[in-house]
């Protein structure tokens, strides 16, 4: 059509007529070349996504892919390209636009996603985020799989998701440092005259202090939840730890001072018949349980032992 336009204005500069400007066709090819640049564009990212799409979740280069994300829009938003401004509007590139930048929103949610705090439950908390189904544990788990929860639409969701997830991790490690700890604390039996007295106390009550502050911070967080019910065992087990401390230093105190009034002083005896009696019953069952205790002397296991409490 152009060589027949180019024709025919040589035919009108021969018979001296005024030329055509055929703007009409100039304007149609001007709207060819946009298109074919548009859908050139549009080719060129659904080939690259496609080719995206199958790349294995443990594969996936989500700082490479950002890149080439940023090298796309830039190509879509070149101000050099007079293209650009020519189908800035089209519904087809403005389409394209935004799948481009959800995909942009996407992949830093998906770096996120690696994090090493990330465990099966937060991806089943994800699916019912996005309401949509994946299955996370399989080998092909891929691209594909995380595009298809449109994570675009939960930013925020996914954020605090993968916060959260640390702050566990994180109180889940506390938790476990404090089990350790409780693991090994023993009590200091120290030999007097024919039976066990506790030894020094100070680092089982500091540890009783620093650990009870602990637990007492990590339910004040809203992350505790999975982790709930084992801090709170924790919780009033160092509680019962404490009391029952306190309550058998008392009795040991007592114990030392009115052990050699009773057991050794003939005069108190005699004139005290029915308290010597009374201590003689007590002496009996403090050493049973002094020896009892000495036999297992995890500070948990003798301090939550069954009537150990009721007993001191």
């Amino acid at each position: 059509m152009e060589e027949e336009a180019k024709a025919l204005n040589n035919l009108e500069t021969l018979f001296d007529i005024q030329k055509s400007t055929y703007k009409p066709l100039k304007d149609c090819k001007a709207e060819l070349q946009s298109l074919k640049y548009m859908w050139d564009l549009v080719s060129l990212i659904d080939l690259q996504f496609e080719a995206w799409k199958s790349t294995l979740w443990d594969k996936i280069d989500t700082e490479n892919l950002m890149q080439l994300i940023k090298d796309m829009q830039t190509k879509q938003t070149n101000p050099q390209n007079p293209q650009n401004k020519d189908i800035k509007n089209w519904k087809a590139f403005v389409s394209l636009n935004e799948r481009v930048k959800n995909m942009n929103t996407i992949l830093p949610l998906i770096s996120q996603l690696h994090s090493k705090f990330m465990q099966d439950r937060h991806w089943k908390k994800l699916m019912r985020i996005t309401q949509k189904q994946i299955n996370f544990t399989s080998p092909q788990f891929c691209l594909d799989d995380l595009i298809k929860l449109e994570l675009y639409k939960y930013a925020e969701e996914v954020n605090e998701l993968v916060d959260g997830a640390q702050k566990e991790s994180k109180i889940e490690g506390n938790v476990g440092k404090i089990e350790k700890i409780w693991e090994e604390q023993k009590f200091d039996f120290k030999e007097y005259k024919d039976t066990s007295i506790l030894g020094a106390l100070d680092e089982i009550v500091e540890f009783v202090e620093t650990n009870s502050l602990e637990l007492m911070g990590m339910l004040s967080s809203k992350d505790v939840e999975e982790f709930k019910e084992k801090v709170l065992h924790w919780q009033k087990t160092l509680k019962t730890v404490d009391s029952v401390i306190q309550i058998w230093v008392k009795v040991q105190r007592n114990w030392m001072r009115l052990e050699p009034i009773f057991l050794a002083s003939e005069d108190i005896r005699s004139q005290l018949p029915d308290d010597t009696k009374r201590f003689e019953k007590i002496d009996i069952e403090w050493k049973d349980m002094m020896r009892e205790a000495a036999e297992d002397p995890l500070v948990v296991n003798a301090c939550v032992f069954e009537g150990r409490d009721a007993l001191l």
